[in-house]
């Protein structure tokens, strides 16, 4: 077979290939649990080297024999030769689309390489001398052999490393000035935890491998988990030197704020190259999950729990309570409107009452209407903690309509007796958007026991804009039929 055939059947059968390695690496993390970086980047980066090589093989072994034949009916023989005839004559063509994509991603990938070289020696200042003995201090405990220059950089705005042989911790001048120095020795550990595990080559090696393999969603996924669990190795080995999780964490925060985009092959701490920062926060600080056990370990792990449940509460409660500061501060100094809005998600979900004020800011401050929505809704799992009287000044007061109606909401959700009738009339007839009105007019309709039903029957005779009228009218046909039909189910029981 020729190489051309050859390589472009290597390339449709990567199709599957690629995406069964993904799914057997999938299946693995599912069981290896979060804590275990290790081996977890370790079966990712393998997972990564096999879709590479599955490709190759198949390739070298169509190019040294020709069509494979076996033992095969008739009608399998002739439908293998139709799909033959089908496909062949395109192969050239996925050849050529393939190779065209290798040589945009090659030039990329060689632009990325020399912008990273060009790092270490643009616009870099010697460090304060305190820094570099923290650097050969830390150098000593993480057993880095090799020499590892710090220079303070005015281009990069994340602590980074540049190169391999002669490696170079680039600082920006921010970090120096803004951090304790506690902060930057946890950071700089991290950067020379990335020295000691070789990861710049890695990385080369990994964005090569992207490069030839571009064309699969599979191999990027890989590819990012590779990078996720790299920097939980590191962020684990800085924990490890520096003994404290929460100030590690502390470090990343402040550092997000300076985060920016650096050039593909330099590894950043704070960065959004391995995983999201709230993800890595939360591995670190948040309690470990308890992960599933046959069930004929229950009665040892019944036992275990009810002896050191004392002491387990107390661990629990503290672990949580961390938790709890660490989404509040990321819900209110992450710059990313996403990370934000999944950190007060995740803080509405801890239902602790410590989170209340911080909540109530973020829907007053932020400036992001969909993170302000997340808060409204955190509010209504903290209607019993005081959620209850912020969510109604929201509906009355909020000048953004969206998190009017929002709030609106969450206030049937909260409060189920008829204590929110009045209110809710008052805002149907009263909110200046469309919008609210009829989110009001809903909720008076879904009300339990038909509570709103009286108020719904008024808006829908006397309210003044008459698509609300319509509205109401509607829930109320609806709502009425379905108390009716209750009834009768009750009286028939």
């Amino acid at each position: 077979m020729s190489v051309t055939e050859a390589l472009g059947w290597a390339l449709l059968h990567s199709l599957w290939q690629e995406a069964l390695a993904a799914a057997t690496l999938a299946s693995l993390l599912a069981i290896v649990p979060a804590r275990a970086a290790r081996i977890r980047y370790g079966l990712a980066a393998v997972t990564l080297v096999a879709m590479l090589a599955l490709p190759l093989a198949t390739g070298l072994r169509l190019h040294a024999a020709a069509w494979p034949v076996g033992p095969q009916s008739l009608a399998a023989a002739v439908a293998a030769a139709r799909v033959r005839t089908a496909i062949e004559p395109t192969l050239p063509w996925i050849v050529l689309l393939w190779l065209g994509g290798v040589l945009i991603l090659s030039l990329r990938l060689a632009s990325g390489w020399l912008a990273a070289r060009r790092l270490g020696r643009t616009a870099t200042h010697p460090v304060p001398e305190a820094c570099r003995q923290a650097l050969t201090r830390l150098a000593t405990r993480l057993r880095v052999s090799r020499p590892v220059r710090v220079l303070e950089s005015a281009v990069v705005r994340v602590p980074a490393v540049v190169g391999w042989l002669r490696p170079v911790i680039l600082l920006p001048a921010s970090a120096l000035t803004g951090l304790t120095p506690q902060q930057l020795d946890v950071l700089l550990a991290h950067e020379l935890a990335h020295v000691r595990r070789y990861d710049y080559l890695v990385n080369l090696v990994q964005s090569v491998i992207e490069m030839l393999l571009f064309y699969h969603p599979a191999v990027w996924w890989v590819s990012r988990r590779v990078r996720e669990e790299r920097e939980h190795c590191c962020d684990d080995l800085a924990v490890a030197v520096c003994g404290d999780a929460h100030l590690y964490a502390r470090a990343l925060l402040m550092m997000e704020s300076l985060r920016a985009k650096t050039p593909a092959l330099a590894l950043s701490a704070a960065g959004t190259q391995g995983g999201t920062l709230l993800g890595r926060v939360r591995r670190l600080v948040a309690p470990t999950p308890v992960e599933p056990v046959p069930r004929w370990m229950a009665g040892v792990v019944a036992a275990t729990l009810l002896l050191g449940l004392g002491g387990g509460a107390a661990l629990v409660g503290a672990n949580a309570a961390a938790a709890t500061d660490t989404l509040i501060a990321l819900a209110q100094t992450v710059e990313n409107p996403s990370a934000r809005e999944e950190a007060v998600e995740r803080l509405g979900d801890t239902r602790d009452p410590r989170a209340l004020a911080p909540l109530i800011a973020i829907v007053r401050d932020d400036h992001d209407h969909h993170v302000q929505r997340e808060a409204v809704e955190a509010l209504g799992e903290l209607a019993g903690a005081g959620g209850g009287a912020a969510l109604v000044n929201v509906a009355r007061t909020h000048p953004n309509a969206s998190v009017r109606r929002k709030a609106v909401k969450e206030l049937r959700k909260a409060f189920a007796g008829a204590e929110v009738v009045t209110l809710l009339a008052t805002i149907a007839r009263a909110d200046p958007e469309e919008e609210v009105q009829e989110e009001a007019v809903k909720s008076l309709a879904k009300m339990k026991h038909g509570a709103g039903l009286g108020a719904l029957s008024d808006i829908a005779h006397t309210h003044p804009n008459p698509e609300v009228r319509e509205a109401a009218r509607r829930r109320l046909r609806y709502s009425t039929a379905a108390v009716t039909l209750s009834a009768r189910t009750a009286v028939r029981d």
